[in-house]
Parts: structure tokens; C-alpha cells; sequence
């Protein structure tokens, strides 16, 4: 776990998130690897080290990046996946956008008891305020979740 540094006082951070309308938004693009998904999770780490939510979205983050690579066409050879996170000062919101293929994510299916996988969509939805996806499998998924301030 990473320990928050709080060099500027919270209220300060609001403020200068809430000079720009609509919040700020970061993306950035990861080769379509297993191992992508820890630089997604530093990525989102990074840019969230004085929220009390990064723990949640790191997480959050991993799972979704996982996913893309393990269940889409990001995963082949030459895929990428984009980590999107946009910040207000009421919800920070993480998108993973994949290439396309695969199922479309859903996150109110329970899965097998006795299977080893299938159980990161129902984490996303239990630490998410709200989650969802658009998109399918000829553009693309984009898997999103939303916290709130705490």
C-alpha cells in the first residue's frame, strides 16, 4: 500500500480541480500485456496520491486492465488498452477502453463457485459508487466506474 503525501492541503487541490470546467482528464496508452496492468495501476496511483480513494481506484484499475487483456482483442498481438481518468471535485472516474472482440462485460453475472477466475467485475462493482460499460465488441469496451469523495 502506498502511503498518501499530503503536501497540499485538500481544499487547495479542489480548488484548482475546480478551475477547469469539467474537471481535469488524464489518458494514457498501454501495450496489450498481463504485466500492463501494474504500470495502470502506478499510473492511476500517481495522479491520485492525495485522494483517499487511490487505494480503490488502483485497484479498480488493475481489474479492468486485467480484463481487457485477458477477455479482448487487446490482448493479441500489437493490442493496446487506454486508462482514462477524469477528476471533479465530487467523483473520480476510471475508464478502460479495449480493441474490441471478446463478451461484453457484465457486472451483475455471478460467477462459477468452483472457478478460479470471474470474480474481478463483482470487485470493481463493490468498491465502484457505480459502474457500467459501452460500447461492444466492433468498436470496443469501455468498462467505467465512479467513486465518490469517500
Amino acid at each position: 500500500m502506498h502511503a498518501a503525501r499530503h503536501d497540499v492541503p485538500p481544499e487547495l487541490i479542489d480548488a484548482m480541480i475546480g478551475l477547469f470546467p469539467g474537471g481535469l482528464t488524464w489518458r494514457r496508452t498501454f501495450p496489450g500485456r498481463p504485466e500492463q496492468a501494474a504500470q495502470a495501476r502506478s499510473f492511476v496511483g500517481f495522479l491520485l496520491a492525495d485522494s483517499p480513494r487511490r487505494a480503490d481506484a488502483e485497484q479498480i484499475v488493475a481489474e479492468l486492465a486485467a480484463n481487457a487483456v485477458r477477455h479482448t482483442d487487446s490482448g493479441r498481438p500489437h493490442g493496446t488498452f487506454v486508462v482514462e481518468l477524469g477528476r471533479t471535485t465530487a467523483v473520480i472516474t476510471i475508464t478502460v477502453r479495449d480493441c474490441g472482440g471478446g463478451g461484453v462485460p457484465a457486472f451483475g453475472r455471478r460467477p462459477d463457485a468452483a472457478g478460479e477466475s470471474g470474480r474481478g467485475l463483482l470487485l470493481v462493482a463493490a468498491l465502484a459508487d457505480r459502474a457500467g460499460c459501452r460500447g461492444g465488441r466492433d468498436t470496443g469496451h469501455a468498462v467505467w466506474a465512479e467513486l465518490g469523495p469517500e
